[in-house]
């Protein structure tokens, strides 16, 4: 066996004992029921990294296996993170993200030192990309307001019909989101309740059950109950608000939707939560609205 296959075979033996490692990793996470925090997403690309520079002689080589494994990684595991295509474009920045700065710190300072402790240096920085603070503080609240513009006078009457979910949905449900599907329940008045199915793919039919809190003229607010959705996952829903300001023979409505980020790091998640939020207010303005313009 000349000395290139050599080096094929032994390249194959690292990334079949990372991954088998990885594979117990990832299982004992989902066990545990913490797939949605640091722990994986920080967690799993720093391990992969760290033991490929175990394994790795240069930089080079440590860049390329990293990324092949996490690459492998990323398609065996989406059938676990549950809803497929989208965690995988979601996750993947994240991954090849970290694994590229631990290598690139770790290269930068082994080449000025012989001495491999000093790679621990790296430890900080996983600490602050882990974010401990925000399982010691409370958790942040997030508020998305969308507003659409309708073409005629709405009324808070129209929450009490059945909404055609399954029409027109938005793109970014056809990644692999749970989608909406039907509503049960009714009426306008404190204490009256709304229970909203949502399609997983992977998860099945979920139930978000809401009761209104509060009602006024042109306004209702709602509370969550109860919520076994795969969206639970990723976010906890705390209130659902609907406003309503008429111009002329127009209407403003406004969606507020306010929740927690259950994904960690929330410096990353945070920010694509508060764009699909948007999107689902703007579905829900439309399906029971039937609004056609931002405002």
């Amino acid at each position: 066996m000349n000395t290139t296959s050599q080096k094929a075979k032994k390249r194959l033996f690292i990334i079949t004992g990372i991954l088998v490692i990885t594979s117990v990793v990832l299982k004992f996470i989902n066990h545990n029921h913490i797939e949605q925090t640091t722990l994986l997403f920080i967690g799993i690309p720093t391990l992969i990294t760290l033991m490929v520079i175990q394994y790795s002689k240069t930089p080079k080589t440590a860049y390329g296996v990293a990324f092949q494994v996490i690459t492998l990684f990323l398609l065996m595991a989406s059938i676990l993170f549950g809803e497929g295509t989208i965690c995988i474009i979601i996750s993947a920045p994240i991954f090849y993200g970290v694994s590229f700065l631990i290598i690139f710190i770790i290269s930068q300072i082994n080449k000025r030192k012989k001495n491999k402790a000093y790679t621990l240096a790296v430890i900080p920085l996983i600490l602050v990309l882990f974010q401990p603070n925000q399982y010691l503080s409370t958790p942040k609240v997030y508020s998305v307001s969308t507003s659409k513009l309708i073409p005629h006078q709405a009324s808070l009457s129209q929450l009490q019909q059945q909404p055609n979910f399954l029409r027109d949905y938005p793109s970014i449900f056809k990644l692999g989101f749970p989608t909406p599907q039907k509503i049960t329940g009714n009426g306008l008045d404190v204490g009256d309740q709304r229970h909203i199915q949502f399609l997983s793919k992977t998860k099945g039919i979920g139930t978000l059950s809401l009761v209104i809190d509060t009602v006024s003229q042109h306004s209702v607010t709602f509370d969550i109950i109860a919520d076994d959705t795969h969206i639970n996952h990723w976010l906890t829903w705390q209130k659902v608000k609907v406003e309503i300001e008429h111009q002329g023979d127009q209407s403003i409505v406004t969606w507020t939707s306010n929740y927690t980020c259950d994904l960690g790091p929330q410096w990353y998640f945070g920010p694509m939560e508060e764009i699909v939020v948007n999107v689902m207010n703007e579905h829900l303005i439309h399906s029971y609205f039937n609004g056609n313009s931002n405002h």
